[in-house]
């Protein structure tokens, strides 16, 4: 413990001391010095044959916004660039100074600017940036932006999606000969960083391109939706209608009220899918497995309408004796998926074979039939009901426990 306050203690004695013998008479001598002659046009190396090496990280600060519909990026960060300026190297044993700071305007900085970027091409930084220069030549600049690039936005698995985002910056106006880029040291980092309410950033990577004439980098950005807003709002309802379109076929024919119900779940279904195409971009290369299953609900809904359109023109029939075969077929398939044994499924099958054989006989002139067991109109729409029922139940299962397994693998990938 004595040791620890000891060291605390003649370190900051040595630091007082050191800022002590820095007085600005010193400092500006030696800017003075340094900017004597100092020629910003010319790359800062003695032997302009050599390649200056640049290092470049970017820290992130925020992601600010994705904006799905004009595939933009928007982030806040800095870029943290180093280099040697061997113009600016100084002796510090003459003067005790260490390190000095110079305004970014005054000496050579390589003129990195943002590829993929919305806006014009501009000088990053501004007059009131500083940048800081070591005795040994080494510069630091820390330029501070709000990035807004270009991202291409993959909405297929929307809004349990995964995006890749890229920042990429190049040196404009040098070769990669004259200045290259040979390594990031700390690639992405974070400063201060504050979690976006949409967004999740999985991990981030940096890499350097040696294909170009002019060297570049990209900042590479892997993001994750959080869906919990869109599950509660719209797929959790789209679900919930997707059932209700269901109920159409246990509205009795009677009531009136079938074409109504089913118009009203389809404009739902429209409305629902005029949402989502508002949130998403217009990409003839991918489409959103939630559009897609909004569509096919939609064409589910246009069934049901047809469906029960034909109900009705059935249902208000006044004749039995021309009844088709594929009604009376209809009917016996009804009973027989209606029966809960063999002995009484086998029971229900003769009675519609009774049924069918006694129709047969009235269709003779003068022959004695029971009108008791005739097959009304009612009974062909009411199995019409329960098939239809049964079967777009199962298309409907099928298809959202396929749609949205496929989205779940995804988000688990």
């Amino acid at each position: 413990m004595n040791l620890t306050l000891l060291h605390l203690f003649l370190s900051s004695t040595f630091f007082l001391s050191d800022v002590k013998g820095n007085t600005s008479t010193k400092v500006n001598t030696l800017i003075s010095t340094l900017l004597n002659g100092y020629d910003k046009r010319t790359r800062p190396v003695k032997d302009q044959q050599y390649t200056l090496s640049i290092d470049v990280s970017f820290y992130l600060s925020i992601v600010n916004d994705v904006d799905e519909v004009a595939e933009k990026l928007v982030t806040t960060g800095y870029l943290y660039l180093t280099w040697t300026d061997q113009n600016l190297a100084w002796d510090s044993a003459t003067n005790d100074i260490n390190w000095i700071y110079l305004n970014q305007n005054d000496i050579w900085k390589p003129d990195l600017v943002l590829k993929n970027g919305f806006t014009k091409f501009k000088e990053m930084g501004g007059s009131f940036y500083y940048v800081y220069v070591y005795n040994s030549g080494d510069v630091t600049w820390k330029p501070y932006e709000v990035f807004e690039t270009r991202c291409a936005i993959d909405i297929t698995y929307f809004p349990y999606d995964k995006q890749t985002c890229e920042i990429i910056f190049i040196v404009w106006s040098y070769s990669v000969d004259e200045v290259a880029i040979h390594k990031s040291s700390n690639g992405i980092d974070f400063y201060e960083y504050e979690e976006n309410s949409v967004w999740t950033v999985l991990y981030t990577e940096s890499t350097i391109n040696k294909d170009k004439y002019e060297s570049e980098i990209i900042f590479t950005i892997y993001l994750q939706r959080k869906p919990r807003y869109y599950l509660m709002n719209i797929i959790l309802p789209v679900l919930c209608l997707g059932l209700l379109s269901l109920l159409v076929f246990l509205i009795p024919v009677d009531g009136g009220e079938k074409m109504g119900y089913s118009i009203t779940v389809f404009l739902s279904f429209a409305v629902f899918l005029s949402i989502i195409s508002s949130e998403l971009p217009v990409n003839s290369e991918s489409t959103s497995i939630l559009s897609f299953y909004l569509v096919l609900q939609m064409v589910i809904g246009t069934l049901e309408l047809v469906i029960s359109a034909i109900q009705l023109r059935l249902h208000h029939r006044k004749k039995t004796a021309d009844m088709s075969q594929i009604y009376i077929k209809i009917v016996k398939l009804d009973k027989g998926l209606r029966c809960k044994s063999w002995e009484s499924c086998s029971r229900k099958v003769r009675v519609s074979a009774n049924k069918i054989k006694k129709i047969e006989v009235s269709e003779v002139p003068d022959a004695d039939h029971d009108t008791e067991t005739r097959i009304e109109w009612s009974d062909v729409t009411s199995a019409i009901d329960f098939l239809s029922f049964c079967t777009i139940f199962i298309i409907n299962i099928s298809i959202t426990l396929y749609l949205f397994i496929a989205i779940i693998d995804n988000k688990e990938n």
